[in-house]
C-alpha cells in the first residue's frame, strides 16, 4: 500500500490543476468537546501561507460513530487528513482511522502532536499513516500541501517530515521548531465555530461553567524536566534549557484578545500556557496591558515557585480568578526520587496561601498510582491536599507517556502493562503499571480510589 500510494500521490500532484482548490480536513480525538489550538495554529499558518486552501475540522469524540464520522469527513472531499494524537488518544482513535483509511485508501494521511513526536517510528508503522510530524507541524504542513498540489519536487525531503517513500522505506528529518512566535499567526479560531459561535465547547470549562470561556496561550514551551511529561523528551530533542519557551510580544497578544472578546462574546479566558509566569518580566508586562484593555478572569497554569506575592498580586489586579498548579505527590522525597521535581512541601503550602490571599482561587493537579509510590504516599498527598484545601483539585491515575524517563524507569523494571485502548478511560484507582513491590498494590489502590472520591465530592466543587 505504502509503494502503491506514493506512487499514486506523485501522478495526481503531476496532473494537479495549479487553481484546483486543496481540502485541509484536521481532526484530533478527545473524551469530550474540546480545543486544539495546535490545529488551530497550523490552520491559520496555513490559510496565510497558501492561496486557494480550504480548512476544516471534524472532530472526534469518544462514543462517535464510526460511519458517521466517516461519512462527515469524505463529504468534505480531503485531499490531506492531518491528525492531532496525544499518546492516551492514540489507540481509541486507531478505529476511526482505519476505517478512513478503507473508505479513502488514496488520501494521504499525517499525524501530528506528541504522539508523533516522541514515537514517530512507532506512529508511522500504523496502515493509516503516510507522514508523521516530528516537531512544530506549520511548516512541515505547509511543504506537504505544496507537493501534494505539485508545486514542488515529488521526491525532495519534506522538512519536519517522516514519510513512506515508493520502495516501501521510511525517510526521516530533524524536527522543526518555530523559534520565534512574532512571525506566527495566532490561532484560527473559526476552525471551531458552529453558526458563528464557539459557546457549544463553553460547558468543558471547569472554571466557570456559566461564562462563555475560550482557552488562549501566551506563548510555547516549558523550561522544566518532569519525569512523567513529554517535555522533558522535547528538551532532549531540541536542546536548551529554555529552547522550547517561546512567546508572543504581549501588545499584539492582548489586541488579539480584546478581537476574541468581541467576536465571540468571551467572558472568561483560560491561559493554556505550561507555565504562564515563569518569566517574571513579561508576565508584569502581558497582565499589565490585559488589565488595560481587556476586562474580563482569566485562570492560569502556575508553578508554586512562582506563585509569590509579588505575581500572585499583579495576576489578581489582571482580574486572575484562579490558577492551576501541580502538587502530584504529597511526598517530598518522591517527587524528588522520581519526578524531578524539588519543591519542598513548605513551598507548595506559601504558593498556595499566597494566591488564597490575594483572592485567587487554587486549583491542584495530584497522580497517584506511579511506580513505587506507596499506599502511605498517597496518603501523605491526600493530607497534604486537605492542608490546602484548594478549591478544585484533580486526582489523575498515572498512565506511563512513550519518551518520558518515568515511562523508561516502568520500562526497566517491566512495569508495563499491554497496551489498551480504554486505559486511559479508566476510572482512579485502578492501576495503569503492573503491581510491584514496594509500590502501592491493586487492592489498596481500589480503597484509596474511593476515599479521594470521597473527599472530591465532599470538597472540590468550582461552578461560579
Amino acid at each position: 500500500m505504502a509503494s502503491s500510494l506514493t506512487s499514486w500521490l506523485r501522478r495526481k500532484a503531476t496532473a494537479r490543476s495549479p487553481a484546483a482548490p486543496f481540502h485541509l480536513v484536521l481532526t484530533f480525538y478527545q473524551r469530550d468537546p474540546a480545543y486544539a489550538l495546535g490545529l488551530a495554529c497550523i490552520s491559520a499558518y496555513v490559510k496565510r501561507e497558501l492561496a486557494g486552501v480550504r480548512v476544516h475540522l471534524v472532530p472526534l469524540f469518544k462514543g462517535d460513530d464510526v460511519a458517521r464520522w466517516v461519512d462527515e469527513v469524505l463529504a468534505l472531499a480531503p485531499d490531506l487528513v492531518a491528525v492531532s494524537a496525544m499518546h492516551p488518544t492514540w489507540l481509541p482513535a486507531h478505529p476511526y482511522l482505519e476505517a478512513l483509511r478503507r473508505a479513502a485508501p488514496r488520501t494521504p494521511f499525517l499525524v501530528g502532536g506528541y504522539q508523533a513526536m516522541v514515537s514517530p517510528a512507532e506512529t508511522l508503522a500504523h496502515p493509516a499513516v503516510d507522514y508523521v510530524c516530528a516537531g512544530d507541524g506549520e511548516e512541515p504542513t505547509v511543504a506537504l500541501i505544496r507537493r501534494l498540489r505539485g508545486e514542488t519536487d515529488p521526491d525532495a525531503p519534506l522538512p519536519g517530515l517522516w514519510e513512506r517513500t515508493a520502495g516501501g522505506g521510511v525517510r526521516t528529518a530533524e524536527p522543526v521548531l518555530v523559534q520565534d512566535l512574532r512571525r506566527m499567526p495566532f490561532p484560527d479560531y473559526t476552525i471551531f465555530e458552529r453558526a458563528g459561535q464557539v459557546r457549544y465547547l463553553s460547558p468543558h470549562a471547569v472554571e466557570s461553567k456559566r461564562l462563555t470561556t475560550l482557552p488562549v496561550i501566551s506563548g510555547r514551551g516549558c523550561p522544566y524536566r518532569c519525569t512523567y511529561c513529554a517535555n522533558t523528551t522535547l528538551l532532549d530533542m531540541f536542546g536548551g534549557k529554555n529552547g522550547l519557551l517561546r512567546k508572543y510580544e504581549p501588545e499584539p497578544l492582548v489586541d488579539e484578545l480584546v478581537r476574541l472578546r468581541d467576536r465571540y462574546g468571551v467572558q472568561y479566558f483560560q491561559f493554556w500556557d505550561e507555565e504562564f509566569l515563569y518569566e517574571r518580566r513579561y508576565a508584569a508586562r502581558l497582565l499589565a496591558r490585559y488589565r488595560e484593555r481587556v476586562g474580563v478572569p482569566f485562570s492560569m497554569f502556575a508553578r508554586v515557585e512562582s506563585m509569590n506575592d509579588e505575581l500572585c498580586g499583579l495576576a489578581a489586579a489582571a482580574g486572575c480568578h484562579a490558577m492551576w498548579f501541580g502538587m502530584e505527590s504529597g511526598s517530598e522525597d518522591y517527587r524528588r526520587r522520581y519526578l524531578n521535581r524539588r519543591m519542598t512541601n513548605a513551598q507548595i503550602l506559601a504558593g498556595a496561601e499566597s494566591a488564597r490571599r490575594h483572592g485567587i482561587k487554587r486549583f491542584a493537579f495530584n497522580m497517584v498510582g506511579m511506580p513505587f509510590e506507596t499506599a502511605d504516599d498517597i496518603r501523605g498527598t491526600l493530607a497534604l491536599t486537605r492542608a490546602i484545601a484548594p478549591e478544585l483539585t484533580v486526582f489523575s491515575q498515572y498512565l506511563p507517556l512513550p519518551g518520558t524517563p518515568l515511562y523508561e524507569l516502568v520500562r526497566r523494571h517491566d512495569l508495563l502493562l499491554p497496551p489498551s485502548a480504554d486505559r486511559q478511560m479508566w476510572p482512579l484507582g485502578r492501576l495503569n503499571v503492573r503491581e510491584h513491590a514496594p509500590g502501592v498494590s491493586a487492592g489498596e489502590m481500589r480503597l484509596l480510589g474511593d476515599e479521594i472520591m470521597g473527599y472530591l465530592r465532599a470538597h472540590t466543587a468550582c461552578d461560579d
